[in-house]
């Protein structure tokens, strides 16, 4: 089951937002990029902070994920780095498994402050949406997946999913020839 959450706001605008405008996010103006306008100001009090390239929520609670939400600059519909844009989209991302349930009113906080930003144009899951309703139900749909399993979204337990499943890729793909070198060596050090 995809347990991450995507949420992708579109400017229809002309004029697309650059990496000095949307730092702005953080509170602060960013030295080497100046803002040509303030309306990411109005997100600051969300307490995005940039991370690399990046920007996202920290989690100050003892569970769940390091970071709550998860916001990436993109350009024709990929997630970009170390790009100072301008650009045509931002994108929220907001892990249901890795975070307790109760988080999820942040990013209805997140969505509806982007929202409402002049010409954006929000779309979920290939849809476009007008309201936060699809996105809760598809958190709703993931919470009771994992509580199905015994798994309390948000938990340490939780933190493990993705880990765990690698690990079972390896061992399934792994491909052990070289038990064949292993032996020959522990046979050579046999006859020294």
């Amino acid at each position: 089951m995809e347990n991450d959450i995507l949420i992708d706001f579109r400017f229809a605008a002309k004029e697309k937002p650059r990496f000095g405008e949307l730092f702005l996010i953080t509170g602060e103006e960013h030295p080497k990029f100046p803002a040509r306008n303030k309306a990411f100001a109005q997100l600051a009090p969300l307490g995005f902070e940039q991370l690399d390239d990046f920007f996202g929520i920290l989690n100050s609670e003892e569970s769940g994920d390091d970071v709550l939400i998860w916001l990436f600059p993109m350009i024709n519909g990929e997630e970009v780095f170390h790009n100072s844009g301008p650009f045509d989209a931002i994108r929220l991302s907001y892990s249901a498994l890795r975070n307790a349930p109760a988080t999820i009113s942040l990013l209805q906080d997140c969505f509806h402050t982007l929202k409402a930003l002049p010409d954006v144009e929000v779309e979920f899951e290939g849809a476009a949406i007008s309201d936060f309703n699809p996105v809760q139900k598809k958190a709703d749909e993931i919470v009771a997946h994992w509580r199905a399993n015994h798994i309390e979204p948000g938990s340490e337990q939780s933190l493990l999913i993705d880990e765990e499943d690698e690990d079972d890729d390896w061992e399934e793909d792994e491909d052990w020839q070289e038990e064949d070198d292993w032996d020959e060596d522990a046979g050579d050090q046999k006859e020294k």
